[in-house]
């Protein structure tokens, strides 16, 4: 008997190739719908919000730019342009301000008192006349340890100096001094101790009391702090 052929197509198995590719099943793709108007709707909700924010805080800031110190300005001295910084302040404040615009009229004025970094200027802390002023004199005084307060003083200090009479003898001071009485002054600027301790105090008196001030300046004093309202 003769063998017998199969023309069977052979069972698909492991490793097996398909002769017709469309034997091969495909699975259909759906096309991916990219939604760029959803990412567009993003972006511009967000500028909306930024925007808004923005804008309720710009409504609610209600501050304006006022002149104050960079750095500490002593009593007499001139107000100089790097003196000068701006800063924030809400209107309606006790204390009245200086607005930031008025930078330029401000340089050149002189502070009445010895003010420190971060005062927020005010009209009141400051004289457009140089010092000393109309009717004023400067005058230096030669002060001995001793005959002032152990603190020092101050530039803006105001004073009392009392004329002492010098024993030549003993080279000790005796108060008062009858050819001049004590007179009111304002220390400008104190000076270095000298190899004796000794200070020059720079003072600005008024026209009345330059006579007294001269004889004073020609022998000892002793300088008394003087309060407020004294």
């Amino acid at each position: 008997m003769g063998t017998a052929l199969s023309f069977s197509r052979p069972p698909r198995g492991v490793g097996a190739v398909a002769d017709d590719p469309g034997d091969v099943d495909e699975v259909p793709r759906m096309p991916r719908r990219r939604r760029w108007w959803l990412l567009a709707i993003a972006v511009v909700l967000a500028a909306v919000a930024a925007y808004g924010n923005d804008a309720l805080i710009t409504s609610q800031d209600h501050r304006v730019d006022v002149l104050v110190l960079a750095r500490e300005v002593s009593w007499g001295q001139p107000i100089r342009d790097t003196d000068l910084a701006v800063a924030k302040e809400v209107p309606g404040q006790p204390v009245a301000s200086i607005p930031a615009g008025d930078r330029i009229r401000i340089v050149g004025q002189f502070a009445r008192s010895t003010l420190p970094a971060g005062t927020v200027l005010a009209p009141g802390q400051l004289d457009p006349r140089p010092i000393p002023g109309p009717g004023e004199r400067l005058l230096g005084l030669l002060v001995k340890p001793g005959h002032l307060p152990a603190r020092g003083l101050a530039p803006g200090d105001l004073v009392q100096v009392s004329p002492v009479k010098s024993d030549p003898g003993t080279g000790s001071g005796q108060l008062p001094d009858s050819s001049a009485g004590p007179f009111r002054a304002r220390v400008v600027g104190v000076g270095q101790p000298d190899s004796g301790g000794a200070v020059t105090v720079d003072v600005v008196i008024g026209v009345d009391a330059s006579p007294a001030a001269v004889s004073a300046a020609g022998g000892q004093v002793v300088v008394v702090q003087l309060g407020p309202g004294a």
